[in-house]
């Protein structure tokens, strides 16, 4: 049974996969913050957005009576605009809003990560989704979630010619993923969402790391909850 008088919070909340658990939250609970670095006017009054600057959490105040976290933050080093912006997004912010959550009674937090992450790649973008799992995972949070999609697939505002060719290809290769492949498949933002949210209110207690197969079983059984 779900508690509807806990407060989950989500991180990131105006991206693809981020407003996917937005929405789906506000179907259980009458409370939802959504963090941005911009205003955002929500059409549900369910959803309490709070304007933060995540270069600066030491002067905020944002996670007093929030039970769960959300982290769908994520960038790349295009859009970041170098190596260190994207390692900032990416990893920093991730881990400082961790830091402060549990600081502040946060007991249960879940976070989006890659398949193929790995802290000791030579590439950035792995490398830095397997140091910000890493650097999580030592935090003592009750549960801690993560996420590795593959290729995830929504209506994203802005698309990316890459991320169009690689749809146009997985959508072809996806049928010859199987077995230690399988975990490289896409997976639909809206998917990913529910197996989050899954996750954090059935999961026990400690480290959950989900891939492909978990994120489509916990993504289906989203609709048992209640």
């Amino acid at each position: 049974m779900i508690n509807k008088d806990e407060i989950p919070c989500v991180a990131g909340s105006t991206g693809l996969v981020g407003s996917c658990i937005i929405n789906n939250l506000t179907k259980f609970y009458p409370k939802v913050i959504s963090l941005t670095r911009k205003k955002v006017d929500y059409s549900s009054e369910k959803i309490h957005n709070i304007v933060i600057d995540y270069d600066n959490l030491n002067n905020e105040n944002i996670f007093h009576g929030v039970d769960h976290l959300y982290i769908a933050l994520g960038s790349t080093r295009k859009k970041a605009g170098s190596a260190i912006n994207f390692i900032k997004v990416d990893y920093n912010y991730c881990i400082d809003l961790a830091t402060d959550a549990l600081k502040n009674g946060v007991k249960r937090i879940s976070l989006i990560s890659s398949v193929g992450s790995n802290p000791n790649s030579s590439l950035l973008y792995p490398k830095t989704k397997g140091l910000v799992e890493r650097d999580l995972s030592k935090l003592a949070f009750d549960h801690i979630s993560i996420m590795r999609p593959g290729l995830i697939l929504g209506n994203r505002k802005e698309r990316r010619i890459f991320e169009k060719i690689a749809i146009y290809i997985y959508s072809f290769i996806n049928h010859f993923l199987f077995g230690n492949l399988k975990k490289y498949k896409s997976i639909l933002a809206n998917d990913i969402s529910k197996a989050m949210i899954y996750q954090l209110i059935k999961a026990g207690d400690g480290l959950h790391v989900l891939e492909y197969d978990q994120l489509i079983k916990s993504s289906k059984n989203f609709n048992t909850l209640s």
